[in-house]
């Protein structure tokens, strides 16, 4: 780099991803607004991540000051490897991305050089460890130790800062809520091509009431649950239609039962406007989501919800405030707020509506990026970080 470069004489963030950025999503987008307002903390983005990644996503970067190295899963995931980047790169500060909350990539950066390592915990759940699991296993006195070097912790839910505290041990003074943000231009984006013109695009009649999933068609998302219910729901509605949206273990399942009111789209580049375009979501989990994007996404579209009650969906959907919550597994629930909320023009339009203000408030991406970049700031100089606004995690209101 010139040394007259505007980014030459800053400090380095590494930033590193235990996944891939090869599509351009929520992760993607808030890579790149924090690569662009780095020099705001006086620093300069530098990426590790999986083997692939977006070809525009990397242009955007470089064009911002930042830089990308895709690793091949072995490298991305090996210790060694992390040595040698951080010799090469001697970063300020390391913010780790999809990895473990007892990460050994938190010792290995002090020892380095690096004045603080951050830790944002995205990671889902298949189960949850139990309030009374025993305190003085080796397990948990290694995760102990190995969490001591880890200065923050940003976990996407109270609820996976709620499990953080209880695997790790990490003192609650080090672990914030940062709700991931989205881009909420998408949103209006979507909105000025209207919902009657998507309708006519995607063939959906105009006085049809649709319900749409997305995400892996899989049995930890709901899938077979929402199969159970669909047929009830259609002879329930004769205007409801059912729109699929993915791909996954169970997708042919979900492809035969496909006809002229089950509509299944497969993988999809254009989920807000097929949001535009739908009167609800769906989101029938049966996993311990750790924030669930697609149902934030909904909300800034302005469509109320019908989702499971586990992880950290309840701080995203407020029951019977931006939509309605069910029990997982619990098919006759499922299909019973499916049928009430479809056939109730009006709570569709008052829960949707108190989503998109919601969303507006607590999952703008600019408002995740200003607190990571204060976080960042608190750091480098000892200062307490700006405190950041309550999320009404589990209230019945917003």
């Amino acid at each position: 780099m010139p040394p007259n470069h505007p980014t030459a004489q800053r400090r380095r963030l590494l930033v590193w991803v235990f996944g891939q950025m090869d599509k351009r999503g929520s992760f993607e987008d808030y890579a790149l607004c924090l690569a662009q307002r780095a020099h705001e903390a006086g620093l300069r983005a530098e990426f590790v991540a999986g083997p692939k990644s977006d070809p525009t996503l990397l242009q955007d970067l470089e064009a911002a000051g930042a830089s990308m190295t895709c690793l091949p899963f072995a490298a991305r995931d090996s210790a060694w490897q992390f040595v040698k980047e951080m010799l090469r790169r001697r970063p300020a500060l390391v913010h780790c991305h999809f990895g473990s909350p007892s990460s050994i990539w938190a010792p290995i950066a002090y020892l380095l050089g690096a004045r603080g390592f951050v830790f944002t915990d995205h990671g889902s759940r298949g189960v949850v460890e139990p309030e009374n699991a025993p305190k003085l296993s080796l397990r948990y006195l290694r995760r102990r130790l190995q969490a001591a070097f880890i200065d923050r912790y940003l976990p996407v839910s109270s609820f996976v800062g709620d499990m953080v505290m209880r695997e790790v041990g990490a003192p609650r003074e080090r672990v914030r809520t940062l709700f991931n943000g989205i881009d909420l231009s998408r949103a209006r984006r979507a909105q000025k091509e209207g919902r009657a013109a998507i309708r006519a695009r995607l063939g959906l009649p105009q006085d049809a009431r649709v319900a749409l999933f997305v995400g892996n068609l899989c049995a930890e998302k709901g899938v077979p649950d929402l199969l159970a219910v669909q047929d009830e729901l259609l002879a329930a509605d004769p205007q409801a239609v059912m729109v699929w949206v993915g791909d996954g273990e169970l997708r042919d399942g979900v492809r035969a039962t496909a006809n002229e009111r089950v509509i299944v789209l497969g993988r999809r580049n254009d989920v807000p406007e097929l949001m535009v375009a739908s009167d609800l979501l769906v989101a029938p989990s049966r996993w311990y989501e750790a924030f669930s994007l697609v149902l934030a996404e909904a909300a800034a579209i302005g469509i109320p919800a019908v989702a499971s009650r586990i992880g950290g969906i309840p701080e995203v959907v407020l029951d019977a405030a931006t939509g309605l919550l069910v029990t997982p597994g619990d098919r006759p629930a499922l299909l019973a707020s499916l049928i009430q909320l479809l056939g109730d023009a009006g709570l569709r339009a008052r829960l949707g509506a108190a989503a998109s203000r919601r969303a507006n408030a607590l999952f703008s991406l600019d408002r995740m990026v200003s607190a990571t970049l204060d976080e960042y700031r608190s750091l480098l100089t000892g200062r307490p970080a700006a405190p950041v606004a309550e999320p009404l995690a589990r209230s019945a209101h917003a």
